[in-house]
């Protein structure tokens, strides 16, 4: 039973092999870009054990949560400069939306839905709610006031960052069958081999140029 559902999961992680269509600096720095892409925008292993966590564009993954919060954030942005009537200088529309916004997302981290679409409007809501509460602590008159409300932003997203615990993004790797499958699925263990073998072609190909130079010279 657990050969099988090892079989179902899809994971790039289990061999380190690389490949490049020519061996120069340029084309092993950017496939060694591409191959670290997922910790910097993906931000979860990209198998399809985590597929609810990210978009796929083209050759790239993207973190759905955090694309979704700056979505909503750079829309606040845009609407506190092109209606500022309603999103800088309306009160009751910038200290309801933080708590709209937040509401959401803090009913979404204990209801964990699969679905990404979900997820993407709950941390969606929870950027635009960011934007509103950006802005009352701008437009709040009392420096006091901007001082409590900025502890309280950090002292929050401290707090968040807690309850995930460490190594959240990774979590599923820890039960999962791959990780004692043949060959085994090593997701950061494969992306430093592979950045490793292409930074040695580089440097092969660094030594053959040198020494196709010192050749012309002598």
């Amino acid at each position: 039973m657990e050969k099988e559902v090892a079989e179902e999961i899809k994971s790039p992680f289990r061999n380190d092999d690389v490949s490049l269509s020519k061996r120069t600096p340029f084309h092993a720095q950017w496939e060694i870009y591409k191959i670290r892409a997922w910790k910097n925008f993906a931000h979860h292993p990209t198998c399809s054990r985590y597929k609810e966590h990210y978009f796929t564009l083209g050759n790239f993954n993207i973190c759905v949560g955090c694309t979704s919060i700056y979505l909503g954030l750079i829309l606040y942005t845009i609407l506190f400069f092109s209606l500022p009537s309603v999103f800088r200088y309306n009160a009751h529309v910038i200290a309801s939306l933080p708590f709209a916004g937040y509401g959401l997302a803090i009913i979404h981290l204990f209801l964990k839905p699969k679905n990404k679409w979900i997820k993407g409007f709950s941390r969606f809501t929870a950027g635009f709610g960011i934007g509103a509460y950006l802005t009352m602590i701008l437009v709040v008159p009392s420096w006091w006031v901007r001082f409590v409300l900025t502890v309280l932003l950090l002292g929050g997203n401290q707090l968040y960052g807690m309850s995930r615990g460490k190594n959240s993004n990774m979590r599923k790797c820890q039960d999962c069958p791959l990780k004692e499958a043949d060959p085994p699925c090593r997701p950061i263990h494969n992306t430093n081999i592979r950045v490793r073998k292409l930074h040695n072609i580089v440097e092969d190909e660094l030594e053959k140029t040198r020494a196709r130079m010192k050749e012309k010279k002598n």
